[in-house]
């Protein structure tokens, strides 16, 4: 654990290592500063994340979230995998497979039509390769 931080560079801390910028963090962890100018928050925004203390407790954070995280990418590409080498029906390869190309952005880009009232939309897909070779 980091040396002891204030309430307010704690809470800046924790809203970076959540996504937050900088400017955003400091005027959550400082609600009194959401009353100044841009540039002011700017600057002690800049002088907080400074601090050799709030980095090292913004790293220990993300550190903890990246432990925390359920279920990552390489995960679900492992499980994926185990299903091809080892199906319970061969529908569940195309499946997989089928999975694993999306995931990797390799499928072909889907148009997708509506009409009708917007309390009743109708939608098909339409696949565009069937489509022009129909002569559409």
């Amino acid at each position: 654990m980091t040396e002891k931080l204030t309430p307010v560079e704690e809470r800046f801390a924790n809203e970076v290592a959540l996504g937050k910028s900088q400017a955003a963090a400091y005027r959550i962890a400082n609600p009194r500063s959401t009353k100044w100018k841009d540039g002011s928050v700017y600057v002690k925004a800049s002088l907080m994340m400074g601090k050799d203390k709030v980095k090292k407790r913004i790293a220990e954070i993300q550190q903890l979230l990246l432990i925390r995280t359920l279920w990552s990418r390489e995960q679900s590409v492992v499980a994926l995998k185990k299903v091809i080498e080892a199906p319970d029906r061969k529908s569940d390869v195309v499946a997989a497979v089928r999975e694993l190309n999306v995931m990797h952005g390799f499928h072909e880009a889907q148009k997708i039509e509506h009409s009708g009232a917007i309390t009743s939309i109708e939608r098909r897909i339409v696949d565009v390769a069937i489509k022009a070779a129909a002569g559409g």
